[in-house]
């Protein structure tokens, strides 16, 4: 069986993530798959598996912001080697009151045969509890 490389599943998924389309984003995640949160708020923690994943991170992460302005990511960078992608890019959207939310953010991706093992990201965990959690 043949494989897509590891930056294309990863391209693959941000496109899922931008469409909003819950099938397509589980296409690309194995699932066993782990996603690393930082922070100290609801959606920090280590997600293991699609349910977890989505009923505990993605489908409150789109709770919390307005179902009127899309949630974009904007790559500044992605760089790939072997099964280790590193995405640095800006997430926008805007809180369900209507405040505008901007944020660094840097993903490493593990990739296994064709779709993501393990996510872990980093960013101002702070500005996201002000800004998306705060703001309701």
């Amino acid at each position: 069986m043949t494989y897509p490389d590891a930056k294309s599943v990863v391209l693959a998924y941000l496109k899922a993530i931008d469409e909003r389309d819950p099938e397509a984003i589980a296409a690309t995640l194995w699932e066993d798959a782990e996603f690393r949160i930082p922070g100290d708020h609801p959606l920090a923690g280590t997600r293991v598996g699609l349910d977890d994943i989505f009923d505990k991170f993605m489908l409150p992460l789109m709770e919390l912001c307005s179902p009127d302005v899309p949630y974009t990511v904007e790559i500044s960078q992605l760089v790939a080697e072997g099964d280790t992608v590193v995405l640095d890019c800006v997430a926008r959207s805007a809180s369900r009151t209507g405040v505008p939310y901007e944020a660094n953010v840097v993903s490493v991706f593990t990739v296994r045969d064709g779709r993501i093992k393990v996510m872990r990201e980093f960013f101002d965990t702070q500005y996201f509890v002000r800004t998306l959690i705060g703001a309701e």
